[in-house]
């Protein structure tokens, strides 16, 4: 099976989170510098932080839940969307933060 690679990843995990029921934005989950790195030099980044080391793989991504969902219940079927979008076999280690909890339109 062939490996996927970091970078090629992270845009498949971002469209796997927004497909979850319940996630109502993604936030980036990058580090700050990256971020700045892109904006200055005008590259859109994926959302999720994928890390590829020592044949391992942690990724990590950032959402928003409605409060009237069960935040914990919809971060699980995200890590379970994230571990899925890739193909290949490499370990890998999910991190969902729930970054905002969106109250419903009165």
């Amino acid at each position: 099976m062939t490996t996927i690679s970091a970078a090629e990843l992270a845009p498949r995990i971002d469209l796997a989170v927004t497909a979850v029921e319940g996630v109502r934005e993604c936030y980036s989950a990058r580090p700050v510098v990256a971020r700045a790195v892109e904006h200055l030099t005008d590259v859109e980044g994926s959302l999720a932080d994928v890390d590829d080391a020592a044949g391992t793989r942690a990724v990590t991504v950032c959402i928003g839940v409605s409060s009237e969902d069960d935040a914990a219940v919809v971060a699980a079927a995200v890590a379970t969307a994230a571990r899925g979008a890739g193909e290949d076999d490499i370990p890998s280690s999910v991190r969902v933060r729930v970054a905002r909890l969106i109250a419903p339109r009165s």
